[in-house]
């Protein structure tokens, strides 16, 4: 059963957000206030670490990991508009600190207060109608790190197929990886632009306006290849469609 209000909520906005994309984050925000949740957002908060991880730099991994608990340690849950970086916290924190028993029990309690933004309005929340507006085609890529990381797959849709306008389109093989991958795209840049080319053709196939995703990268990287290519497609943050004006015009 959905917890009684009032919840509370640390917005774990992500550095990408934080320095590209604030209007993602503010979408969050937005989107967790209508159904009552009380949003803080811990102000010192910095990366999660996933770049230094996913490179190999372990230590500076760590340093950037044990910021981050202290930055939520406390109670309450902890949402981010991002598959990748909750998976960060939840699976790779405890590899990070497997070694250090108080780091490792302080990084599995911070995890467990984890949730991807569509997974929270869901799972925890109980939402099935976002009461939203948005008017458009729309097709959903499923991000690697949401879909096997957290086993995310049906919770944005749920929401989507809930908003009036929203026509959701499914494209082939949605699960299929962009090509991105963070320092995958950088250390391999030929194989990342052969597999963005290919989603693209998948999603232009669809005749969707618009491509949404859980992960800011994702669609960074699916949207510097349409800009180049001038594709009639729209990348957009899965929180910017849920914070569209509430459906009848007042908040839940």
């Amino acid at each position: 059963m959905p917890p009684s209000p009032p919840v509370t909520a640390s917005l774990f906005f992500t550095c990408m957000a934080d320095a590209l994309y604030p209007n993602v984050a503010m979408a969050a925000a937005t989107v967790l206030e209508r159904f009552g949740v009380t949003v803080r957002v811990p102000p010192a908060q910095t990366c999660c670490g996933q770049p230094a991880f996913n490179s190999g730099h372990r230590k500076e991994a760590r340093k950037m990991a044990a910021g981050f608990l202290r930055a939520f340690d406390g109670e309450g849950y902890i949402v981010t508009p991002s598959g990748s970086c909750a998976v960060m916290v939840k699976e790779m924190y405890p590899v990070l600190f497997r070694n250090e028993p108080r780091m490792l029990d302080l990084a599995c309690a911070v995890g467990e207060r984890v949730y991807e933004l569509s997974q929270f309005l869901v799972d925890v929340l109980g939402v099935t109608d976002p009461k939203s507006a948005f008017k458009g085609k729309v097709t959903l890529h499923d991000s690697c790190h949401l879909l096997r990381g957290l086993g995310v797959r049906e919770q944005p849709r749920t929401l989507l197929r809930a908003i009036p306008g929203v026509e959701l389109v499914e494209m082939e093989q949605s699960d299929r990886c962009c090509g991105f991958g963070g320092v995958f795209s950088v250390k391999n840049p030929l194989v990342s632009c052969a597999m963005v080319d290919k989603k693209i053709e998948r999603i232009l196939a669809t005749g969707a306006q618009y491509v949404a995703s859980g992960d800011l990268g994702c669609l960074m990287n699916i949207g510097g290849a349409v800009s180049r290519s001038g594709y009639p497609v729209k990348p957009i943050h899965l929180a910017e469609i849920l914070a569209g004006p509430p459906a009848d015009g007042n908040a839940p």
